[in-house]
């Protein structure tokens, strides 16, 4: 391909007005031969100005900010992902929040994108809608985002799994999960079908293969569905060797009712919990989780989202980041007492 350079010298004129002149610059003052003879040569040598790179990078997500208040796991993808823009120095667009707030979704602002970020459960329909308006999409948090599209999430069905048989190991079998469903959400924000949770699915499977008594409360995220999972199981005398919680809210809500109860805990009932954000990390006593890599899925995306925009790559990929158990003092493995 053609330079500035190659014009500059078969137009004898310096670099710097070539570049002037194909740019168009008011400023300059120059014949209007030479202006003619540097098109010239630049149509001559079929020289191609390159395009400036795009590298905006817009977040959707579907939560909310009260749901970001109330649930600090979106929250911390959101700033994991602000955080590595910066670093690369790229920009970043206002966040596009799809909470069923406002229907009218501007697939304008997509397209204007250098890339966008996605975060959340969104249907495959809206995401095909979505890679329309702008080919540059990475998925966070999605393990059924279609293979055509970026993403970035953690096997968490083989994350609960072996922590059940770790748990097992341990001899322990009455296991209590408490969690929530995922809701499938159009471009609109409207929820449409209720997903289980890939979780609960584990759990559920695993149950079944080793003839194992389920224990489950699927009511929800909150920290108020781990109070009353606690009281509800008390109530039916059928109080768990473990608790696992589906996020770190519900963990803190099982902890402080399993504490107004006056249960011992690691001794009379064990506690472990998935995310693994910093909010749980303090409680007393701090809880075990399985640690979902949140900054992780930030830089990752932004990374991969770097790379549609500079065309680095042009196929799509799935990165699957590992989520480990981090042992504290609510459960512990006999390798670590």
């Amino acid at each position: 391909m053609a330079s500035i350079r190659d014009i500059a010298r078969d137009a004898e004129v310096s670099p710097g007005t070539v570049s002037r002149v194909l740019n168009n610059d008011p400023t300059l003052s120059v014949s209007k031969d030479t202006r003619e003879r540097i098109h010239r040569v630049a149509n001559e040598l079929q020289y191609q100005k390159s395009a400036r790179k795009n590298k905006s990078i817009q977040i959707i997500t579907y939560a909310s900010r009260a749901k970001e208040m109330s649930d600090p796991y979106y929250r911390e993808i959101r700033l994991a992902i602000e955080a590595e823009v910066k670093r690369l120095n790229l920009s970043l667009k206002r966040t596009i929040r799809i909470d069923g707030n406002d229907k009218n979704l501007d697939l304008y602002k997509v397209d204007k994108a250098g890339a966008i970020i996605v975060v959340g459960n969104f249907s495959t329909e809206a995401l095909n809608t979505l890679r329309e308006y702008n080919e540059n999409i990475v998925v966070i948090n999605n393990p059924n985002t279609p293979k055509s599209i970026d993403a970035v999430y953690s096997d968490l069905h083989y994350s609960m799994t072996n922590l059940l048989d770790e748990i097992k190991s341990l001899g322990m079998t009455q296991i209590a999960y408490i969690g929530g469903s995922h809701m499938i959400r159009d471009l609109a924000g409207t929820p449409f079908s209720n997903h289980t949770d890939v979780r609960y699915k584990a759990y559920r499977e695993w149950c079944s293969e080793h003839q194992i008594n389920e224990i489950t409360m699927i009511n929800g995220w909150k920290k108020e569905n781990g109070e009353e999972a606690v009281k509800t199981l008390l109530n039916a005398h059928r109080l768990p060797e473990v608790f696992i919680a589906g996020n770190d809210m519900i963990a803190i809500g099982i902890l402080q009712q399993i504490q107004y109860e006056k249960i011992a805990i690691p001794k009379d009932v064990k506690l472990i919990s998935f995310n693994d954000l910093e909010v749980i990390q303090y409680a007393v006593p701090s809880i075990s989780s399985v640690h979902i890599p949140v900054d992780e899925f930030g830089r990752t995306a932004v990374r991969m989202a770097e790379e549609r925009i500079n065309k680095t790559r042009h196929v799509a990929i799935h990165v699957v980041v590992e989520a480990q158990l981090k042992e504290r003092n609510t459960f512990k493995t006999k390798r670590q007492s």
